[in-house]
């Protein structure tokens, strides 16, 4: 049997005396979709944080595609798309400029044919600035950014925040 794609075990993250996340175990299925639901302060970011190696936890462990996600991190952000819950970029590039930036960073095979069908099929306007796109555009850019590399898993942390229902535009392609 494979190990689970996402294994936490008994996770927890606390400031100072007030408590994250306390406890959390978790086992996700390579090929399952998996979402957290709760209210505000429930601790779904801060997981997410530590599984993207941003925060460090107090105590437990988190594994992703087998791999300790704080000694193997950068093996494991090769091969994870991540979008934050704030979608902020470099604003004063434009968009092409971000996304080649991107591309550089991963080292992707077929950069500028992946930001152009990636754009397209997001609508994104890669000439304007990032400062002046909508929340909405600087969210499709994110989004954009974190499919770049092919990657295995996506981690998107509140990926329908201010995006419009119709943003995707279907090609028949699929």
């Amino acid at each position: 049997m494979n190990s689970p794609i996402i294994d936490i075990r008994d996770l927890s993250k606390f400031y100072g005396k007030a408590r994250g996340i306390e406890h959390v175990n978790l086992e996700i299925e390579e090929g399952e979709i998996f979402g957290f639901i709760g209210p505000n302060g429930a601790g779904k970011s801060t997981t997410i944080r530590i599984l993207m190696n941003l925060i460090f936890p107090t105590s437990g462990s988190a594994r992703i595609m087998g791999m300790d996600v704080i000694r193997e991190t950068k093996k494991i952000k090769s091969q994870v798309g991540y979008i934050p819950s704030d979608a902020s970029a470099y604003s004063s590039m434009d968009a092409h400029e971000f996304l080649s930036y991107c591309i550089r960073f991963y080292k992707a095979q077929n950069g500028e044919q992946r930001i152009a069908e990636l754009s397209e099929m997001f609508e994104l306007d890669l000439k304007r600035k990032i400062a002046d796109l909508s929340m909405g555009n600087r969210k499709k850019v994110s989004i954009v950014q974190s499919l770049l590399h092919r990657p295995r898993i996506l981690i998107l942390d509140e990926p329908t925040t201010g995006l419009d229902s119709c943003c995707v535009r279907r090609t028949g392609k699929e």
